[in-house]
């Protein structure tokens, strides 16, 4: 465990306490389900991202490969 001061508005600091209080958890436990909070959203943006990227990668490669697959299946009864 460390200790950490910071330095807060007057607000913050109601509206931290006021939070903590309505889910029974101390100021201390609060900040830190935020940092966590924070932590996971941060982590699926990064998924999200990749999701995006492959999903590009994968459109690019489909596109490239259409024709060429039609050129070895074009005729074929098989496909």
């Amino acid at each position: 465990m460390a200790k950490l001061t910071v330095s807060l508005s007057a607000e913050a600091r109601k509206r931290i306490d006021e939070r903590a209080a309505e889910l029974g958890l101390t100021r201390s436990a609060f900040v830190e389900r935020l940092v966590e909070a924070d932590d996971k959203q941060e982590f699926e943006q990064l998924l999200e991202e990749g999701y995006r990227a492959t999903s590009a990668a994968n459109t690019e490669f489909a596109e490239t490969a259409r024709p060429l697959a039609w050129e070895v299946i074009d005729g074929d009864p098989a496909w």
